[in-house]
């Protein structure tokens, strides 16, 4: 089934400190991750409490959410929030109290203080990269479901791995990917997007000669939509292509089969990566290495390509992306279409749709409103 709901993470600037503390010195700890629907989540104790904190290189800091309050937040002034589709708002920002992870304790930890429009249940906040910034070194092992953090700058200098030089823009780390061959592109390294990969159209424009030269089938088709959906709203709307990338360049590493599609905002490197390899972070010599959980130099990854996306407008559910081959279309769904009930379930809100609970595999009759105000009904799997 393909995922219909697309949430890119943000980055922060302006304001930006890294004078929190860190509990010890010369340590190496290992604590247990979830990787849940290619989340990573983390345990952190605040005020007493274990929270589950989505760890998320592509967020400068911690971010804490007003429908979720945690007690003993002291606010610190206001930052100007970037998130990873363009929009940008005025956001204020809380010192924590005292926020344990693993064995070692962070005073004075800021986060900003963001609205959801949907309460998502599970992620009470985000790990920034900040924590990074800071001089820890990072592993993120979702095979073994581990994270290792250390402040021992030569820790992880025996393992081998695939690496790559990081450069900060916002305080998050950008890497640079060949997604065609002769083409590079700077990209966002993100634990905090579920795309592997999503290239920005102003890439895939500058791009475009050298995927046809090489392969013209790596363009699957095009389209005009939006999916990507940062904290601050939804992507604009504005053309969108198929892409079926044959090998997608990891310095000497290579992805295969790879299938995605640009968007709006940002280029970047998501949280299914984590699947076919470790990564570890390392701020010292600005170095983030993939280390394969096999002994190939390349994986074939043959994921489903997004067809169809729904994104929050005005608070309801509407139909921002769907592809003209896809089965939704041939069954009637249509951009714009407004997502109003599901079998006997009635759908008022985005809300409503983030929590329905579909069945794989069955075929909904899907009522819908158009752009003209018209109800129909489409029968199609979820």
């Amino acid at each position: 089934m393909a995922a219909w709901l697309c949430v890119v993470a943000d980055a922060q600037s302006g304001g930006y400190k890294l004078d929190f503390t860190v509990s010890e010195r010369n340590f190496a700890d290992t604590l247990s991750i979830e990787f849940d629907h290619d989340r990573v989540m983390v345990p952190v104790v605040v005020g007493g409490d274990t929270l589950r904190f989505l760890l998320d290189t592509g967020a400068s800091q911690a971010v804490v959410y007003d429908d979720s309050p945690i007690s003993g937040c002291v606010p610190d002034g206001f930052i100007l929030s970037h998130d990873a589709v363009g929009h940008t708002d005025t956001v204020a920002v809380m010192k924590l109290p005292s926020v344990g992870l693993g064995r070692i304790t962070f005073t004075g930890l800021r986060a900003t203080l963001q609205h959801r429009a949907v309460k998502r249940s599970g992620i009470d906040g985000i790990l920034g990269f900040d924590i990074v910034n800071r001089g820890l070194l990072m592993k993120v092992d979702v095979e073994h479901r581990r994270l290792i953090i250390t402040d021992r700058k030569k820790f992880f200098d025996k393992e081998k791995g695939y690496s790559l030089r990081y450069k900060l823009n916002y305080h998050v780390p950008y890497i640079t990917v060949e997604p065609f061959r002769g083409f590079k592109e700077r990209v966002l390294f993100d634990t905090g997007s579920r795309h592997l990969y999503a290239m920005k159209w102003a890439s895939y424009e500058a791009a475009e000669r050298f995927c046809v030269a090489q392969n013209p089938k790596q363009v699957e088709g095009r389209t005009y939509g939006r999916y990507a959906i940062g904290l601050h709203g939804t992507e604009p709307s504005g053309p969108v292509a198929f892409l079926a990338l044959d090998r997608l360049a990891f310095g000497e590493f290579g992805f295969c089969d790879v299938h995605t599609l640009t968007t709006q905002g940002g280029s970047h490197i998501g949280a299914p990566l984590l699947r076919y390899g470790a990564v570890v972070f390392n701020p010292r010599r600005k170095r983030v290495i993939f280390q394969p959980y096999t002994d190939n130099d390349y994986c074939v990854v043959a994921n489903e390509q997004l067809k169809k996306a729904i994104v929050n407008e005005k608070g309801k559910p509407v139909v921002g992306l769907v592809w003209d081959k896809s089965e939704a279309y041939k069954a009637g769904l249509r951009q714009g279409d407004i997502i109003i009930k599901a079998d006997e379930r009635t759908i008022n809100s985005f809300a409503d749709y983030i929590s329905f609970r579909p069945i794989i595999g069955h075929v909904y009759r899907v009522i819908v409103r158009d752009r003209r105000g018209f109800q129909k009904e489409v029968f199609m799997e979820w």
